[in-house]
């Protein structure tokens, strides 16, 4: 699995980190802790369990090889997006139970109004929904191109 990080901050440029994890629980601690390494979270262990517990409730994979997840909360300093790709694909408990190859977390400080964590999530959701755009990120692999389809989210 890559990871391709996509800020809002003044440092725009993503990281690309290779992982090799195929369940739910072992992305998710990965996709937070590239949060916190870029200053984005305070007790990302908060975090990772408010996402954990979003699982619970229901899968955030929206079928196809696609997950959308997120946190608004007070744990979040900076807005965020991070997106985890995997080629072999991710066990997500996904209603159609087709693996994840594409996993995007959406992390909103919790003093942002809430309906603007939902439209950062919806913007998400639209630039990956297309099969063919996830498909190009999937085989190029390229996180300019990610930041070029992320760049209109709102702050």
């Amino acid at each position: 699995m890559v990871i391709a990080e996509v800020s809002p901050l003044l440092d725009t440029s993503p990281d690309l980190l290779e992982l090799r994890h195929r369940r739910l629980g072992s992305a998710l601690p990965q996709l937070v802790a590239v949060a916190r390494e870029r200053g984005a979270l305070v007790h990302p262990e908060l975090v990772l369990a408010q996402l954990a517990r979003r699982e619970r409730i229901g899968s955030t994979s929206l079928g196809r090889g696609l997950a959308v997840t997120g946190a608004w909360s007070l744990c979040v300093r900076a807005p965020r997006v991070v997106v985890g790709i995997s080629s072999r694909g991710l066990e997500w408990d996904a209603e159609d139970e087709a693996p994840v190859h594409v996993v995007a977390c959406v992390f909103t400080p919790g003093a942002s109004p809430e309906a603007l964590h939902l439209r950062r999530v919806e913007g998400v959701v639209a630039a990956l929904r297309l099969q063919r755009t996830r498909q190009r990120l999937l085989e190029r692999r390229d996180p300019a191109l990610l930041e070029q389809w992320l760049r209109d989210l709102p702050r």
